[in-house]
């Protein structure tokens, strides 16, 4: 029962010292809400046994992440307009509302928009615009128009005081809608119910169920006439997902009522005991049981733990594995005796042992049962000669097969080790020969052209170059293999990234007959990614497509959005891979059968330190090949941290 108890209470206490030491970061004491919820996402997915988690900051409002990014976040000021722009904007108005002449509306919406310098006035402006033009039938200027107020005024609001992001993205959907682009419209209207689910914009209760709602109906509406007669399962199995979010954030947003109004009263009560150590609280509400977990840092972090999943997680599994005998048995019950883990039809009689979780947290009851054990298995159980003769050959056995795994193992890694050396002493040796006969050359003086020792030069700082790449590789491999690498992630303008990275390449290979042919798609958008991390992955991929295509050294990149991706492609039209090698390319120290008999020479890091690279940014890396057609690499990296 101890054993048991010390690693649930275990379990308990790892995800509170991953709070408490994230609670010590500078968001927290800074009142940084954006921040704060990055650094609590890896419990806020899902992973973990949590309904709800909330924090209290001395007098501010609660703050619960799930629900919303951060509350007024938002400034709001009222539209500054001089007394001529006033009265323009009164005769726009009345053009508009009066009149009914959309198109001296929108010429007057136009001057103020373009007159005013002030943010939210200027946005409010644009946005009366695109309702003109869009009551006017102009639907592509009206979505070019939101579109514009989307992008360039991310932080401003609405005459009601309603993010203007929001009421913008459910206009442009109704003018792809009107146009005729459903397939497009219905894609933004799921990535915009999404957002809502996710908390994106600081909405009330009420106003996320209304914009919800407001978004399930149009996804409905859109279902119908983007999607007839095409396949559409993936949009399907995406908004029933959608759809089971949206349950459970519904379910939150009522437990955030019961919080606030039974369970935060409580909470302060007894913070005001000037503990500095976590501590617990039980409630039974409506029917429910609320297990909260409060650690004082600047105020309160609290967790509400989802009990069902605690049990379905940690204390079963832990249960399972302690009481593999089949002669005991574990029953967990709540203090009313209703079992929570267990045989519900155990007899009391047989409890050997009844007890509670440390702390009395959960407030649950342990008991442990002895079954009845027959006389022959009494008897066998007893069998001393049995049970070491049994013992003996498991020993032996598991010995036998350990030895053999051994073996077979250390042959398999002195293998390994043997080609990498191999490999390594190959790639380091030819530039470092190439630089001592140009350089011993050089020094007895048998050049004189100037422009013969420009290119002698450029040849010794290629094979440099040449050399510190292969370094770099090991370097980060070995980095990644501890469990070390760390990434720099800044906001990145990727296609300047990109045709930095390119020119930068081929600057380094410039007496190699390469021809790098680029195809990037206009608007972008920047990334948060690691630029010299994500540089070695490219540089790795071109120089892969050069040893590979001794008879085409033509390569082709490739950069462009696809959903929510950002996509960078990188084809070459050389030897290809078979097949039955594609699985296995990205693997550490592999080298295909072409490559062999190719005599092409390397040490099999660069692919593995790709996927390592692209995976760590939350991406992933797809191959096209086929044997003499050329190879297709595509890096997936997510937009998800995109800037506006």
């Amino acid at each position: 029962m101890t054993l048991l108890k010390n690693q649930f209470s275990g379990q308990i206490k790892n995800l509170l010292a991953l709070l408490q030491n994230t609670a010590r970061l500078p968001a927290f004491h800074d009142n940084d809400y954006t921040a704060i919820r990055q650094h609590l996402n890896p419990i806020l997915n899902g992973s973990e046994p949590v309904d709800q988690l909330f924090i209290l900051f001395k007098e501010r409002e609660p703050f619960f992440p799930l629900l919303h990014y951060a509350p007024d976040t938002l400034k709001y000021s009222e539209t500054v307009l001089t007394p001529e722009q006033e009265a323009l904007l009164a005769r726009g108005m009345k053009a508009e509302f009066e009149s009914n002449d959309y198109a001296a509306a929108v010429l007057i919406y136009t001057e103020l928009a373009e007159r005013t310098l002030e943010y939210n006035t200027k946005a409010q402006m644009m946005n009366n615009l695109a309702r003109c033009q869009k009551k006017n039938r102009f639907t592509a200027a009206a979505a070019n128009t939101y579109t514009k107020i989307i992008k360039q005024f991310p932080a401003s609001f609405t005459n009601t005081r309603l993010p203007l992001v929001l009421t913008s993205e459910i206009q442009l959907i109704d003018c792809e809608r009107t146009s005729g682009n459903k397939k497009q419209a219905l894609e933004r209207a799921l990535n915009l119910y999404d957002r809502i689910l996710d908390g994106v914009w600081n909405l009330n209760e009420n106003q996320f169920s209304m914009y919800a709602e407001m978004s399930e109906e149009t996804i409905n509406e859109l279902f119908n006439k983007a999607t007839a007669g095409k396949d559409s399962s993936h949009l399907q199995m995406r908004y029933e997902a959608l759809k089971e979010k949206y349950l459970l954030r519904i379910e939150q947003w009522k437990d955030r009522r019961l919080i606030e109004a039974e369970i935060i009263p409580a909470l302060m009560e007894r913070s005001q005991q000037f503990t500095t150590e976590p501590f617990h609280l039980s409630r039974s509400i409506q029917g429910k049981d609320y297990l909260i977990t409060a650690i004082p840092v600047s105020g309160l972090v609290c967790i509400k733990w989802n009990w069902s999943r605690m049990i379905d997680d940690w204390l079963q599994p832990a249960a399972e594995n302690l009481f593999k005998n089949e002669q005991l048995h574990i029953i967990i019950t709540d203090l009313a005796g209703q079992i929570l883990v267990g045989d519900k039809n155990y007899d009391t009689k047989q409890i050997s042992i009844t007890g509670d979780f440390e702390s009395y947290f959960p407030p649950w009851k342990i008991h442990i049962v002895r079954s009845e054990l027959d006389a022959a298995g009494i008897n066998l159980f007893r069998s001393y000669y049995f049970w070491s003769i049994l013992t003996v050959l498991v020993i032996l056995i598991f010995g036998t097969l350990l030895i053999i795994r051994t073996i077979v193992r250390d042959r398999e890694v002195m293998s390994i080790k043997s080609d990498f050396v191999a490999s390594v002493s190959h790639e380091l040796k030819t530039p470092l020969t190439s630089i001592r006969a140009l350089t011993e050359r050089l020094l007895a003086g048998k050049v004189k052209d100037s422009e013969k020792m420009h290119q002698y030069f450029s040849l010794i700082d290629q094979d440099a170059n040449k050399l510190m790449h292969l370094v770099k590789n090991i370097l980060d491999f070995s980095k990644i293999e501890a469990g070390k690498k760390e990434y720099n992630f800044e906001t990145t303008d990727m296609t300047i990234w990109l045709n930095e990275t390119i020119d930068n390449f081929c600057k380094d290979h410039i007496n190699e007959q390469i021809e790098i042919n680029k195809h990037f798609d206009t608007n972008i958008p920047c990334v948060s990614v690691d630029g010299d991390a994500l540089t070695q992955c490219i540089n790795n991929l071109l120089d892969n497509a050069m040893k590979f295509s001794p008879d085409s050294e033509q390569v082709s990149v490739f950069l462009k959005k696809e959903s929510e991706y950002i996509v960078i492609q990188v084809k070459d039209k050389g030897i290809g891979i078979p097949g039955d090698e594609l699985k296995r390319i990205f693997d550490k120290f592999y080298q295909g059968a072409a490559a062999i008999r190719q005599s092409v020479k390397g040490t099999g890091l660069g692919l593995a330190l790709v996927k390592h690279t692209v995976e760590a940014h939350g991406g992933g890396v797809e191959v096209e090949s086929l044997p003499g057609q050329g190879s297709t690499f595509s890096l997936f990296l997510p937009v998800a941290n995109q800037k506006p």
